[in-house]
């Protein structure tokens, strides 16, 4: 199944760098222009510079976003701001964060590199549809640069939780680097380079499929970066760097792994009408109605509560239109789903609360096609649980649908049955630090065994 090996990451020398958090960013599909602006002021070496450098009117074919970061990432090397550990490694690496309720959580995993293995394998499985644009982009700036400056976030099952014991001790001294991002997110990474403890923990993942959590643009980057370097050196043995890619394993049964809710908001139906809405879903759904403030923080916190009660009984989502009300819609019977896909469609599929949304509420129900909904012409995805409300209250839009977060299993249950999920189905929360480490795909370099 899945094969992993140790490497030499390259690294922020700490020497040349003051303060570490300076130069770390987000993967580079969550910057917005004036988060990049932010980060290129923060710091000179900053790694926005490397994985979403900015454009210009005057960029030409032999000086752009891809030849600058080169050009960047080379000079940087040759000033030692990054220096290359000088023994094979893993990294482990842990995440705390605050619930909303002021629980803290770690969600612990470790970066090393995988094989790069064919979806067809099933060795890898996505669960997320994925577009040439930011493929076509990801392939330019590997290209330009011969690295993975971003890992790509994927899971593993293992209830045992038998990494996270291997691995306690190691975590139980200070970390090599620790950084706080922008959301209070604490990054604390430790190197082992062991080959007792890398091997036992080599052993634990070799036999798992691998699911993508997130990066699935970056992860069939590497299968179609690997695929031009094996035409380029036909006598390949397998073992060159390019075969490899940066990943960051977590356990799905850890605790401190949650998915999250992505919330739709509509917008620009020219036919929207409420009463109308209302009296097409009581053909589908059970409909609750209750008095609502959108303006106190306790009701939207009660909204989100009484939705999750819900959702533990049957599919469950709410819909806010503004005013005193908020709706409640509860599936009546999940068959109703079986004529918006073939009978070959796994139940995980059909079943989906975003599915339900997706297909029968917005295709069905409110006319907006598949073809809109990719393009988000009439949709807006928002992670916030509050944006929704306010959003919809101040008339900028003419409806917000809540969700609840996907299960961890229904995850599974679609990539087992190489099945996609609709647009914006997870979100797995925190992000990934780019910046912690990175992979140089060196060509006359080969895994160590």
């Amino acid at each position: 199944m899945a094969k992993i090996a140790p490497f030499r990451a390259l690294r922020y020398n700490a020497e040349k760098i003051a303060d570490l958090n300076n130069v770390m960013a987000p993967p580079y599909d969550v910057i917005s222009p004036a988060l990049q602006d932010e980060l290129y002021q923060r710091e000179p070496h900053n790694v926005v510079r490397l994985i979403l450098g900015k454009t210009d009117e005057k960029d030409t074919e032999a000086d752009n976003r891809y030849t600058r970061a080169a050009r960047d990432f080379s000079q940087w090397r040759q000033e030692e701001i990054l220096m290359r550990d000088a023994e094979p490694s893993i990294y482990l690496y842990d995440q705390e964060y605050p619930l909303e309720n002021g629980e803290e959580v770690v969600r612990q995993g470790f970066m090393a590199l995988t094989r790069i293995e064919d979806f067809s394998s099933g060795m890898v499985k996505p669960h997320e549809k994925t577009l040439s644009g930011p493929k076509t982009d990801r392939l330019n700036l590997t290209r330009a640069c011969r690295a993975n400056f971003s890992p790509i976030f994927s899971i593993y099952s293992d209830p045992c939780c038998a990494l996270e014991s291997l691995s306690r001790k190691e975590r139980e001294r200070a970390p090599d680097v620790a950084v706080t991002d922008g959301d209070g997110v604490k990054h604390r990474l430790w190197q082992l380079s062991d080959p007792d403890q890398i091997a036992k923990i080599r052993s634990l993942i070799d036999n798992k499929p691998l699911f993508i959590a997130d990066g699935h643009h970056r992860y069939e980057t590497a299968i179609n970066y690997r695929n031009e370097m094996r035409e380029k050196h036909s006598e390949y043995s397998g073992k060159e760097l390019f075969n490899y890619v940066l990943m960051y394993f977590s356990n799905m049964d850890d605790k401190g792994m949650l998915i999250f809710p992505t919330h739709r908001l509509v917008h620009g139906l020219q036919s929207f009408n409420l009463p109308a809405l209302l009296d097409a879903l009581k053909t589908y759904f059970e409909i609750e109605a209750a008095d609502f403030n959108p303006l106190k923080t306790a009701e939207r916190r009660r909204v989100r509560e009484r939705l999750l009660d819900k959702g533990k009984q049957a599919h469950a989502l709410a819909l806010f239109v503004g005013g005193g009300k908020v709706y409640y819609l509860t599936l009546r019977d999940e068959s109703i789903m079986d004529e918006f896909f073939d009978q070959k469609s796994p139940k995980a599929l059909r079943t989906l609360d975003v599915s339900i949304l997706h297909r029968l509420i917005f295709e069905k129900l409110l006319g907006i096609d598949p073809e809109a909904q990719e393009k988000q012409t009439n949709l807006k995805y928002v992670k916030n649980f509050d944006e929704p409300f306010e959003s919809v209250a101040s008339g900028e839009f003419q409806a917000a649908f809540l969700m609840n977060p996907p299960r961890m299993s229904e995850v599974r249950d679609v990539a087992n049955a190489g099945e996609k999920m609709p647009q914006k189905s997870t979100y797995f929360y925190p992000k990934l630090l780019t910046g912690l480490v990175i992979n140089p795909i060196e060509e006359d370099e080969t895994i160590t065994e």
